[in-house]
């Protein structure tokens, strides 16, 4: 009997740490809800919002945790404005990663919970900008330092705490809690209107009355979308940061790269190493 010397490939799957990979769920869609530890209690659940310059906890929360306000601050919001305090936490954590001294808002979110009564908090940019990580919309998973990422780098602007690409000509704010793409001028823009007349929204500071259509392409990163949804929104208090919101479930997954100020946008990640396997 003759032998035979064949050359075959193993293919080997090489896993995350999962020490580094915290599951998360979608509220209404669009929201990604995560577990937090406070000062090592919990976990809460909050809302990773890529748009808010400030991580904060429910003032609920924040009395039974016994935070102790540092200052006040005036924030805007849809009725107006409100005076709320900000506290030091000593320890902030997701999975694996944690911060120390950081900053919160303490804030009824009154709206953002009548959206999901779970939510007790949102993981702003003082917190997620000290990371690299991945959102992966369709897995489901949030991924700290995951490594060798692939895939077109779109730099961003943070200096004013927001992540903000250039699209188009236009400043948009990559926001992870904007249920759609939202612009506060259309000036200039060719959108077509949509005939079924205005539509009523929800956010974190208020419910309101806004315009809605469709512009006709959306080119960011190699990815293009057209006829994509719009909604004008005009005195949002961000004016001066963005011209309008891109939101993060345009795409199945998102790195985020804080070191380099850069995003990739439906990242591929080596899942794969192929190795020779002799008989």
């Amino acid at each position: 009997m003759e032998r035979f010397a064949a050359a075959f490939t193993l293919s080997i799957a090489l896993p995350v740490s999962a020490a580094h990979e915290v599951d998360f769920r979608l509220a209404g869609k669009h929201l990604v809800i995560v577990p937090v530890l406070v000062e090592g209690q919990g976990p809460y659940e909050f809302l990773l919002d890529t748009g808010s310059t400030i991580s904060v906890v429910d003032r609920e929360l924040a009395r039974a945790l016994g935070l102790t306000p540092l200052q006040h601050t005036v924030m805007r919001t849809a009725s107006g404005t409100e005076r709320a305090p900000i506290a030091r936490l000593n320890r902030l954590q997701v999975g694996s990663q944690s911060t120390e001294t950081v900053l919160v808002l303490c804030s009824e979110l009154s709206s953002l919970r009548s959206l999901d009564a779970g939510i007790r908090g949102i993981l702003g940019f003082n917190f997620l900008s000290r990371f690299r990580y991945l959102l992966d919309y369709k897995a489901k998973r949030l991924l700290f330092e995951p490594g060798q990422v692939e895939g077109a780098r779109v730099p961003f602007d943070g200096r004013a705490r927001s992540i903000v690409l250039t699209v188009d000509g236009l400043r948009l704010l990559l926001d992870t809690g904007a249920s759609g793409l939202f612009l506060f001028d259309r000036e200039g823009l060719d959108i077509e209107p949509d005939r079924r007349g205005v539509r009523r929204l929800t956010t974190s500071t208020g419910r309101r009355i806004a315009e809605s259509g469709w512009i006709a392409s959306l080119d960011i990163g190699g990815e293009s979308f057209r006829r994509v949804p719009v909604t004008l929104v005009t005195q949002t208090g961000l004016e001066a940061r963005a011209d309008g919101l891109l939101p993060g479930t345009l795409f199945d997954a998102i790195y985020f790269d804080h070191g380099t100020n850069v995003v990739v946008l439906n990242p591929v990640l080596p899942r794969e190493v192929a190795l020779p396997m002799l008989p």
